[in-house]
């Protein structure tokens, strides 16, 4: 019970931190929309719209372009759905920072418990919980940078390490594991891909070492792969029944970019600054400095999260020669992570273990208990001034363009300008851009066949005229384009197109395995054009073209799957409990 009673009041503790940590930005009610923000922006924003229809989505009508892409098919959303029944209650900047104050207490919830069953210490648990929390490259992903398919996937990385722990030592709580990597699966698909690997490789470290626990180790895995079968599989469906051998471009793999040298990333750690994603922070480059002194006679464990720290913190930097990977067996299994950078994801959760370590051990070696609790609380306060100090930046920017305010855009297929500055007022000029990164990923490949040679930018009529066209609602009728406005719905775009005899209408929405097509009110057929839209045979007269999206039932057996095992889950967790205290 006093268990329970302490756990109660750190949970406390931890709901008037993030508070303290978010209530600055929610009375600046400003956002910098930087990055993949204005990607997970419209993501929401479509959850929102079809959530109020009572609709689930599967792909976009409202934003995007209203191209039909099937971003949700292929871009877990489950997790999305928190700060939609926020974005219900509260203004939609408002909804953001509330939302982020409550994934900022999850993760410190989730950091706390995972390290309380790695080490039965409540004060190290309590600074391992603020401190993964508040490490610069988690605040990067969140509030800097908005990278947010990735900032939810953080969350869940010690639940995943926890698990995989148990899983290795012994037969209880071996469910750890698939929990924590079908939460990461809900949240972003390459951070599981990058837990997976991690996963396989020091399973085969540990199997090596310890020949005896192969047996164990193997049963424990197997039981975690049907587990995350089972409670993933609507995520995993969609993959199978419209993604494999339907030729859609995913985001790009086997390039691997934005790699740092170690004297750039120690230059941008030691600033403590949040805005670069090489930043670890200077608390785990006092780690690395110190780390080895502290846990020189500590258990192997300890030893070990502090080695891969430093490892993989190397593994970020040019020290790691990852472009000598490209076009290798090894560059197409690694290709997946893009940018090494995001490997600091688990420099954070290795490094901080260690660090919360030494600040454990300091705090326990004062006796008196009016000094050790005002070394706590000095603790807390260095640790949110380091917070708010390492946001510097993002604070300059919203300050310093307040009168850059984004614009109501009226030229199709612009792109939003990076760093575009959003209030309330002018929140929903966000979706009358195109996205910045995002926008064309999950396109069919053809829409790429005639890709010319240009800066990146993907969507110019000069680099790519068959996405330019798409974008910009370009209807081709006999060969000729002709700007229509669609009228949307839930999963639903309806173009009007009048034509003086039977043509080809070839209209911008992206055409998949399960796209249902009506004209005039009645089902019929289509073809893929050469850009991959419907394109239909149209009748002279008026023509209403609408295309919808019509998922495999198998889809639906995977949420009640899905739903079933989780309630399973937690009865069996809930009678096991029960056991343990009679």
């Amino acid at each position: 019970m006093e268990e329970y009673e302490s756990k109660y009041i750190d949970n406390v503790i931890f709901g008037i931190f993030s508070f303290l940590l978010t209530v600055v930005f929610i009375k600046l009610g400003t956002i910098v929309l930087s990055g993949d923000g204005s990607f997970h922006f419209s993501r929401v924003e479509e959850l929102y719209n079809n959530f109020r229809n009572r609709k689930l989505t599967f792909v976009a009508s409202h934003t995007f372009s209203s191209t039909g892409v099937g971003t949700f098919l292929f871009y877990p959303s489950i997790l999305l759905y928190p700060w939609v029944i926020l974005r219900l209650i509260f203004s939609p900047v408002t909804s953001f920072y509330v939302w982020y104050g409550l994934m900022l207490f999850i993760t410190m919830c989730v950091a706390y418990n995972s390290m309380w069953l790695f080490d039965k210490d409540r004060v190290r648990a309590i600074v391992f919980g603020i401190l993964y929390t508040i490490f610069p490259y988690h605040i990067h992903l969140g509030i800097a940078h908005l990278v947010v398919g990735e900032f939810i996937a953080y969350t869940f990385i010690p639940l995943f390490f926890i698990g995989l722990y148990y899983c290795l030592v012994d037969r209880k709580k071996w469910y750890l594991l698939g929990i924590g990597w079908t939460l990461i699966l809900y949240s972003h698909i390459v951070s599981a891909y990058i837990t997976l690997l991690g996963a396989i490789a020091i399973s085969i470290i540990y199997m090596i070492i310890d020949v005896k626990s192969i047996k164990r180790v193997m049963i424990n895995l197997s039981k975690n792969i049907i587990l995350v079968t089972l409670l993933s599989s609507f995520v995993l469906i969609p993959f199978v029944t419209d993604f494999i051998g339907a030729s859609i471009k995913a985001p790009n793999g086997a390039i691997f970019g934005y790699v740092g040298s170690f004297q750039e990333i120690l230059l941008s750690s030691i600033t403590n600054t949040v805005d670069s994603n090489r930043s670890v922070g200077i608390f785990a480059i006092f780690t690395i400095i110190v780390g080895y002194y502290s846990i020189r006679k500590s258990k192997v464990e300890e030893k070990i999260a502090y080695g891969l720290g430093v490892f993989i913190l190397l593994c970020t930097s040019t020290i790691f020669p990852w472009r000598l990977f490209n076009n290798t067996i090894v560059g197409r299994v690694l290709g997946a992570i893009q940018f090494p950078y995001r490997l600091n994801t688990y420099v954070g959760f290795f490094l901080m273990i260690t660090f919360s370590l030494i600040l454990s051990r300091l705090i326990h070696s004062i006796s008196n208990r009016n000094a050790k609790i005002l070394l706590i609380s000095g603790v807390m306060i260095f640790l949110m001034v380091s917070y708010y100090g390492s946001l510097t930046d993002l604070f300059v920017k919203i300050h310093e363009s307040q009168g850059n305010l984004l614009e109501k855009n009226t030229k199709l297929a612009k792109k939003i300008p990076n760093e575009a500055i959003i209030k309330n007022s002018n929140y929903h000029n966000i979706f009358d851009y195109s996205i910045l990164y995002g926008e064309i990923d999950y396109y069919p490949s053809v829409a790429f066949n005639n890709l010319q040679e240009g800066n990146g930018n993907y969507i110019t009529k000069e680099v790519n005229p068959k996405i330019n066209s798409i974008l910009s609602h370009r209807v081709i009728i006999g060969g000729k384009e002709k700007v229509k406005i669609p009228k949307v719905a839930s999963n639903y775009i309806e173009y009007n197109v009048k034509v003086g005899e039977k043509e080809k209408i070839d209209i911008p929405v992206l055409a998949y395995k399960r796209t249902k097509v009506m004209l005039n009110g009645k089902n019929v057929g289509y073809t893929a054009s050469s850009r991959g839209t419907v394109m239909v045979d149209g009748e002279k007269g008026n023509n209403k073209i609408s295309v919808t999206y019509q998922p495999s039932k198998l889809l639906y057996v995977g949420i009640i799957v899905s739903f079933i095992t989780w309630i399973g889950l937690l009865i069996g967790l809930i009678f096991s409990k029960r056991r343990n205290v009679n």
